[in-house]
């Protein structure tokens, strides 16, 4: 399967919709209950540091289950029940994207730029979700380092979507201007948008491990 075949798929635009929506209302939902707390410091770290990323960690989850088996470009592949019937398989995919969640944002370089945070986090719960999918289907050989080439390509496509998110949170800011505050507005719609936009980066990297399950 193409990139560009898997990325227009039905089942990959319902996960990247559902994944968008689920960005949108955690941005709202955040930003009422930070303010909200501004006042209780205590609650307000627990809510910032804990309680959201956790949240949006399980959003990536919900992305990358819903876009199986299309996210590894495979039409037939075991049943995600089957992956995920060993018991703490789907707690662990969890607790890994939170970790992710939690650690990303603190490595040198890596966690300043937004632009690589999101798609590092999904890789990570993709390559988890592969592993158990590699197990099922026994290939001879599985490489997760994606060669410099590929890596230029991740790195590309990640600061493209990354401008692609503020160039169109600007433009429709200012269409909306005058009926939202609109700092407030250029803020939500900044984390939702490049939560969709990076999705195609994660597609690029797991394409390149379903093809390794693929007959030579």
């Amino acid at each position: 399967m193409s990139f560009v075949d898997a990325l227009l798929s039905p089942r990959l635009l319902l996960a990247v919709g559902a994944f968008l929506a689920c960005a949108l209302l955690l941005e709202v939902a955040a930003r009422y209950l930070l303010e909200r707390l501004s006042e209780v410091p205590a609650s307000h770290w627990l809510l910032a540091h804990s309680l959201l990323p956790a949240a949006r960690a399980l959003a990536l989850v919900v992305f990358v289950l819903l876009a199986y088996p299309t996210l590894f470009g495979l039409a037939q592949a075991p049943s995600l029940g089957d992956l995920l019937a060993t018991r703490g398989r789907l707690t662990n995919l969890v607790n890994l994207s939170f970790v992710f969640s939690l650690l990303v944002p603190l490595l040198p370089l890596i966690g300043q730029r937004p632009a690589l945070v999101l798609p590092l986090q999904g890789i990570a719960a993709a390559s988890l979700l592969f592993h158990w999918l590699q197990a099922a289907v026994p290939a001879q050989s599985v490489a997760y380092w994606p060669g410099w080439g590929l890596l230029a390509g991740l790195l590309l496509l990640a600061y493209a979507g990354h401008a692609a998110a503020r160039v169109l949170t600007r433009s429709i800011a200012q269409g909306l201007r005058g009926r939202f505050a609109a700092e407030e507005l250029e803020e939500l719609l900044y984390g939702s948008l490049l939560t969709a936009l990076q999705a195609p980066v994660i597609l690029l990297y797991t394409l390149h491990l379903g093809r390794q399950l693929l007959p030579r």
